[in-house]
């Protein structure tokens, strides 16, 4: 309720005003006279700094500071009526047509019998008006579903895409990975996170298990122009989702959009050397080469490309171009004189001069456009700076037999658990424990925003520091309301897991990856070490965007101890054990699968091996149909060079990234 706040407000005011005046003319009242003689004048002038005239100056001063305040008080509420009387004014009176409408519903919602509640009654539809238009507006705004990213908004289908194009990548880095000894050189580069845009995508659209193509952008043909703020904004959108379409399984490549190199750095940077070559984009010199191109590859019977460019200045092409654009979807920003032409809002909310219907189009800027677009690249867009680098502890040894227990132990190998003594510590916030696996992954610890930036991608780092100490001070409650002491220090500004109280076993696990790569004796004990530490990918079954370069990169260590096992023992059986040990590892990996194929082929089991190659084909289609593999007879009978310790020279197009 609100008239308690507004007679405490009202009281506050009359105090203010009626207040001070009150108490002054009762306890000094007015120093001066009413009337000052000429001699009460003559005195002061004599004699102006006596005790009276200081009182009364003190006494004026007090009375000037309330008018000040009582004036800026009452002008506050006279700003305040004034602004509640023209809103009054401006509140719609329904007209006489929706006043019927509305009180016949009225009468036939009342006299309408209760067991007939599921009959529905069509009401007249108010006519719009000036003044129902925005609510109207307002509705359909907050019907439209999507996802808010850092430099634009995605409809939810194209966001969902997008996260399934973001798996697609590290499912063919799996693919295309080739193991190597442990300790040898090895090319981590492709192991580069995704960018920040496409990791908020994902964090907020977990890809789902068999992601559906995005729909199609319905644009009528004939060019549509775009104007407005979000006029360039949205021209990236449409490229971002028609693009999207070339990730279905056609079978042989499509041209989706046709644009210039002129048009592509006006709206994406003229940094975008390597986006000229996204699949499904062609990109030509001019814009009469652009229209070319588009008659050329106009095809009745398939979907037309997309023409994506600005309004051309020369009259004679863009009546050209309108031609062109009669059976073709044409994006032009600008102001189309051909055809329709939408004004776009910031927001990616459209108003088309032909209709009152307003949509609302996916909107990127140029920095957003360029990440969203790298999971569709067969190349990475830009050369990866560095590698990711080996996550362990400070100290790469393993640890004595003897060692004292600690009284904390995390395990993030598999199911992430905290256990004291070998009872589960109960961990009430999904980002505490995110926050546990973030740290045991960054033994060097994380500073406050690296952890925030971690665990809310997208969001801003001081807009979610004060959810990031909520976390840590209820972490901090679930450990040591026990009687356990706290494993998470803050020390420099960097978070980190005291190593004295807690005991993990992916350092155990990288402190054995270390030991292998400088053993200089005993490397099969070292490697089998690898092994029988892993338990599983870090944090199974959990989709946090910020483990992908991590738990890659552990997995690529511990296939690289089997596959090690496996070139150093001259049985064909044990050989092929410790290969089907890998593949449990990374059932994705093609080296993996030709590795052990020819090794069946050369136990004299070809059946085994098809049909290991078959499931290996059957489990890529389920999970990504745009991924194919060739069959047994394609890859040929490759056992001998396997034996020596080499490999098939046949190669699939590598993968993105």
């Amino acid at each position: 309720m609100r008239w308690p706040r507004q007679v405490a407000s009202a009281a506050a005011l009359a105090t203010v005003v009626a207040g001070p005046p009150v108490v002054l003319a009762r306890t000094v009242g007015w120093p001066l006279p009413t009337r000052p003689t000429q001699e009460q004048l003559h005195q002061w002038i004599s004699d102006p700094l006596t005790e009276e005239t200081l009182i009364a100056g003190l006494v004026l001063l007090a009375w000037t500071l309330w008018a000040l305040l009582a004036s800026i008080a009452l002008r506050a509420t006279a700003a305040r009526v004034v602004k509640t009387v023209r809103r009054l004014r401006r509140v719609p009176l329904p007209t006489p047509m929706q006043a019927t409408a509305t009180g016949m519903a009225g009468a036939a919602a009342l006299w309408t019998p209760a067991t007939t509640s599921t009959a529905t009654i069509d009401a007249p539809t108010p006519t719009p008006t000036a003044t129902d238009h925005q609510p109207s507006t307002n509705a359909q705004r907050t019907a439209a579903p999507g996802v808010d990213i850092p430099g634009g908004w995605l409809p939810a289908d194209t966001a969902h895409q997008i996260a399934a194009a973001s798996a697609l990548v590290w499912l063919r880095r799996r693919r295309a990975y080739q193991p190597q000894p442990p300790g040898h050189p090895r090319d981590d580069s492709d192991l580069t996170a995704l960018p920040p845009t496409v990791t908020a995508v994902q964090a907020a659209t977990p890809p789902a298990t068999r992601p559906t193509p995005a729909p199609t952008l319905a644009l009528a043909t004939g060019g549509i122009g775009l104007t407005g703020p979000g006029a360039a904004d949205a021209a990236r959108g449409v490229l971002l989702t028609t693009l999207l379409q070339t990730l279905r399984p056609t079978g042989h490549p499509t041209t989706a959009v046709v644009t210039t190199r002129a048009d592509l750095h006006r709206l994406l940077g003229a940094h975008t050397p390597a986006l000229q070559h996204l699949p499904g984009l062609t990109v030509t010199d001019t814009v009469d080469d652009a229209i070319t191109t588009l008659t050329q590859t106009n095809n009745p019977s398939a979907t037309s490309p997309t023409l994506l460019t600005h309004i051309p200045t020369d009259p004679t092409t863009g009546a050209r171009l309108a031609i062109a654009l009669t059976h073709t979807v044409g994006v032009l920003v600008g102001t189309w004189t051909h055809g329709a032409t939408w004004h776009i809002e910031a927001d990616g909310h459209t108003q088309p001069d032909i209709s009152s219907d307003r949509t609302r189009l996916c909107v990127l800027t140029d920095t957003a456009a360029r990440d969203l677009l790298t999971v569709l690249a067969l190349t990475p867009a830009t050369p990866p700076a560095t590698a990711v680098p080996r996550q362990r502890p400070p100290t790469p040894t393993p640890p004595p037999a003897s060692s004292p227990p600690k009284p904390l132990t995390l395990h993030v190998l598999g199911n992430p658990t905290l256990r004291a003594d070998g009872t589960p510590v109960p961990i009430r916030r999904s980002a505490a424990l995110q926050i546990l696996v973030a740290l045991a992954a960054h033994p060097d610890g994380r500073t406050t925003r690296e952890l925030a930036t971690t665990i809310w991608p997208g969001l801003a780092p001081h807009t979610v520091t004060r959810r990031l100490y909520t976390t840590l001070s209820d972490l901090r409650k679930d450990i040591t309301t026990t009687g356990l002491p706290n494993p998470i220090e803050h020390t420099n500004d960097r978070y980190h897991l005291n190593q004295q109280h807690i005991d993990v076993d992916l350092w155990q696990l990288n402190a054995a990856i270390d030991h292998a790569a400088t053993a200089l004796t005993n490397h099969t004990h070292a490697y089998q070490t690898i092994i029988d530490h892993y338990t599983g990918d870090i944090a199974a079954h959990h989709t946090w965007p910020w483990l992908d370069p991590i738990r890659e990169k552990t997995r690529r260590h511990v296939i690289d101890a089997h596959t090690a096992l496996a070139d150093h023992t001259p049985d064909l059986t044990t050989r092929l054990h410790q290969l089907q040990g890998a593949l449990r590892v990374d059932p994705f990996n093609e080296h993996l699968h030709r590795q052990a194929a020819d090794t069946l082929t050369a136990l004299g089991k070809p059946q085994d091996a098809e049909a290991l190659l078959a499931r290996y084909h059957q489990r890529l289609a389920q999970v990504a149909p745009e991924e194919s593999l060739p069959t047994r007879s394609q890859f040929g009978n490759a056992a001998p060079s396997l034996r020596a310790g080499g490999g098939s020279q046949h190669r699939l197009p590598p993968g993105t990234g």
